[in-house]
Order: C-alpha cells, then structure tokens, then sequence
C-alpha cells in the first residue's frame, strides 16, 4: 500500500450511494454500495426518505474507510457526485417538512405547464437552460406553495439532496453550480439566482444555498458526523457536481463536442461544451459542469424502469431475478429482425421529457398483432429508446460540432445488444470505456482537480481503454427508414385530441 493521496468519490444515486476509493490514475482501491428505496405514494409521485439517504452516505464512507482496503490517512479529499433535480422542504433548524422529491417525480405538471402557457416556452430558459418541465424543482416548488401552503409556509429552506448530505460535513449551506443549474432558478452564464425564476416559484435567495464552484475547499468540520474514522484533520470536500454533467468526465468525454450517452434507470445524451448552449425550441437543457464547461443535452426517463416494467408485466419472466430476466429479454429482443416486424412502442410509462417534454405523451404499443411476442416489445422498447437518443443528437448537432464517435455508460451499456443497437441506430461508432464508472469517476477527477494534482479534467494516464462498436450499413439504412416512421407516430399522437 502506497502513500499516494486518493479521492473518496461519492455519487448519491436513486436507487443507491456509492462510495470509491480513486487513485490518480482511476484505479479503484476501494468501494462500498448501500440502496435504498424509492416510495411512489401515488401515480406520478416519486419520493426518498432524505434522511436514510444521508445517514446510508455516511454509512457507506465509514465502511469503506474501515474495510482495510485503505488507509483513511491516504483520503486527500471527499468528492461528491448526486442524482439532479431533487428538492425538500426544510425548518429553520433544517430538518426536512418532505421527503426529496425526485428527478422522476411528475406531481408538478400542472404547474410547468400554467407557467409555460401564461409565459411561453422561452421565457426563462434562454437563462437557465431548462425547459419548462415538472422535472425542475422550481414547478415543484410552486407545487409544495400551492397544494401544501401549510408546509411551504413553514420552509425556511429548499434543499437538493446533495446539500442535505453535505452540509453537515461542511457546516455550511452551499451548493456547486452543476446542481443548482438543474433548479429551473439559476442563470448558467452568469452562476447566479436568477430573480425571475425564484419570483415564479414563490420563494427568496435568502431560502437557497450559496453557490459555489465544485471544486472549491471546504475543510470537513471536526464535529462531522465522519469524525473519528481516521481521515487526515486537512481533509478536503469538494462539492463537485450532477451526476449527468460528471458522466461525461467519468467516461472520457471530457473535450468539446465530445458525446456521451449514459443508460441505467433512466438515460441522457450530453456534449461538453465551453460555452453556454441553448436552443429556438427549448429542446434541450444546458446545466454547468464546471466553472468553465457545460453540459448540452437532453434526458430520457423511459430506460431501465421501463425495460424493468416490461420484465414484470410478462408472467413467462416475471418470476425471474432481475439478472436472469434481463437477460432472457435481450436474448428475445436479440432474436427480433431490426424494426421489430412492424410494432413501435413509444415506452413514456413515465412523463416525456427530451426532446419532447409533452406530459401527453404515453405508453403505447402500436402494430401489435398475434404474431407479435414480447421479444418484438422488448426489442421495440429498446428501439424507442435510441429513436429519443437520435431526435437528442441530431439536435446537438445544429449547435456545436460534435465528435464522431459516442462514448457509452451506465448499467444497460454492458448488454451485449444495445451497443450494436445503438451504433445502427445513431450510424456513429459507440466506444465502451472499460472503466465504465461514469458520474463517480467524474467526481473523483473534479477531487483530484480541485487538489491541483491533474492537467486537464482526465485521470493521469496515456490513453482510456474501451470497446468499439460500428454500425452495420445495411441495419443502418434500415434503421433511417424505421425512425421515420417513429419520429412520425409520436407527432401524430402529440396532435391528437383524445379529451
């Protein structure tokens, strides 16, 4: 065991936080992982306790510096990573009045869309790089004041997840200018509140956090609840960021114009930008990554849950683990010829959002017929997913040069169908980083940057390994073909009157 420093990285996902031990290469000589549940009370409504969401972040860093994988002496700095677009309502003595509402929480769309309707669609996103949605915690806050005034009269704080966590390492209330940038309330230029936008949700500056860089030093307080695990007195925490802004370091998409397209629960295609991107339609939002890097893009939020819907609504599969059930999926959808004899399946069991952002938008099997199976709705669901990914790039590329290769993450990217899947559909080489951390290897460099210790936003290596995936030419015309047809089919739903 060396004495070289190494950065504690911590992503606070949704469904789980994790912990990893980098060292300057991003090599990982630790790691420790602690889920927790997500409670849907009601249709649309999507939650987490923040207080076992806080309590497993600090559980899980206690284990990993106890494991004796380390030494906790080695801990130059603790990094963090988070799951967006969360909010909770807090007292004056910032114990939560809510739970943290999540970035798949729809509850607010009546909200957006009042907002989007008596202002338009531009107005406050050619600032704040986000468009109108109920993803955004500024229509989920007008939700809290106008549906629970008794609860949002008590907030003296609105709060990500992250600050919730972080704060009492810190002993102060500050949040980096990635996660506030995914408020719907923060000018991504300027890396201010943005008045306008706080006005709309009915609150004050005074009830937000402090923004600051990700990687400016905090020392961890002495009385921190990681007080008396062995970490060095100097250590150092670093905000650091979103987790989809971090992805893109994490897998190596760190230059301009550089995509990356990450695939778990839900998916996002982003580029990094060094400069703000914002577009006529308010398609796409642009969030910080830095104080100096964007990150242009749009989400997905049908992706694994819905892969995982699909799993359990099919009784041949639904007694299967989640393992052996995706997998028996892949190896249907697999055996299903390109298009899927026909069948489309616009997969927005959840709300749309990229690049459509219409909550009208809903599940829907089109062409089903006898001879359809559910390896044609899987394949057809997967299908869909790179439609949405391919509406998001081509985006993209009207407004930066985009490289022309596409680095790929998250759980679904080691499925030995969807990278070949993607390739043909995007018509773009997808590349595999065989370190396929993603958003936690992001937030280690962030660490290990804000330290001084790297040249550039990479880990100190000759080059990142990965697998390369090119796309076939025949499924390829195929495909143009197909995604015409889809892009075609959600347009007409989008304009039918079904009221």
């Amino acid at each position: 065991m060396t004495n070289e420093p190494l950065t504690l990285a911590v992503d606070i996902g949704t469904s789980s936080v994790r912990a990893m031990a980098f060292d300057l290469h991003g090599g990982i000589r630790a790691r420790e992982q602690i889920p927790y549940p997500v409670m849907r009370p009601r249709p649309y409504f999507e939650e987490q306790d923040p207080l076992l969401v806080r309590s497993s972040t600090y559980k899980a860093i206690a284990q990993l510096l106890s494991s004796g994988s380390v030494d906790p002496s080695q801990i130059a700095c603790i990094s963090f990573s988070s799951q967006m677009y969360s909010i909770l309502a807090l007292n004056d003595e910032g114990k939560p009045l809510t739970n943290s509402l999540l970035w798949s929480d729809g509850r607010a769309e009546t909200q957006a869309e009042t907002m989007k309707k008596a202002k338009g669609a531009m107005w406050l996103y050619p600032r704040t790089g986000c468009p109108m949605n109920s993803i955004y915690p500024i229509a989920k806050i007008r939700w809290l004041r106008e549906e629970t005034p008794e609860v949002f009269g008590k907030a003296a704080r609105f709060a990500c997840i992250k600050e919730f966590v972080t704060t009492p390492l810190i002993g102060e209330w500050a949040v980096d200018y990635s996660m506030a940038s995914a408020s719907g309330m923060f000018d991504v230029a300027g890396h201010t509140w943005d008045p306008e936008a706080l006005n709309a949700a009915g609150i004050g500056e005074f009830q937000l956090s402090e923004p600051v860089s990700g990687t400016k030093a905090f020392r961890l307080v002495p009385d921190s609840p990681l007080a008396g695990l062995g970490l060095p007195k100097d250590t150092v925490v670093f905000l650091g960021a979103g987790d989809g802004p971090l992805a893109n370091l994490g897998s190596g998409a760190f230059e301009v114009g550089a995509i990356n397209i990450d695939l778990g629960t839900s998916g996002a295609a982003r580029c990094t930008s060094d400069a703000p991107i914002t577009d006529e339609d308010a398609s796409l939002w642009c969030f910080c990554l830095d104080d100096s890097h964007w990150a242009y893009g749009g989400i997905v939020t049908n992706v694994g849950n819905s892969y995982q819907w699909l799993a359990s609504a099919i009784a041949e599969i639904s007694r299967l683990s989640g393992e052996e059930a995706f997998e028996l999926l892949n190896e249907r959808a697999a055996a299903v010829a390109p298009g899927s004899e026909g069948l489309l399946f616009m997969p927005y069991l959840r709300k749309a959002r990229s690049p459509y952002w219409d909550g009208r938008l809903k599940g829907t099997m089109y062409g089903l017929t006898a001879d359809h199976g559910f390896g044609h709705m899987a394949r057809a669901l997967l299908e869909a997913i790179a439609y949405d990914l391919k509406s998001i790039i081509n985006l993209m590329d009207r407004r930066i040069a985009t490289l022309p290769h596409i680095l790929l993450t998250g759980g679904l990217s080691r499925s030995p169908l969807i990278p070949q899947l993607l390739a043909d559909v995007l018509g773009r080489e997808i590349r595999i980083p065989e370190q396929n951390e993603g958003s936690i290897a992001g937030a280690a460099i962030l660490g290990f940057s804000g330290l001084g210790k790297l040249d550039g936003l990479r880990f100190e290596q000759a080059s990142p390994h990965f697998a390369s995936v090119r796309p076939d030419p025949e499924r390829k015309r195929q495909y143009e073909d197909f995604y015409g047809k889809y892009t075609r089919l959600v347009e007409t739903f989008r304009n039918a009157d079904l009221s």
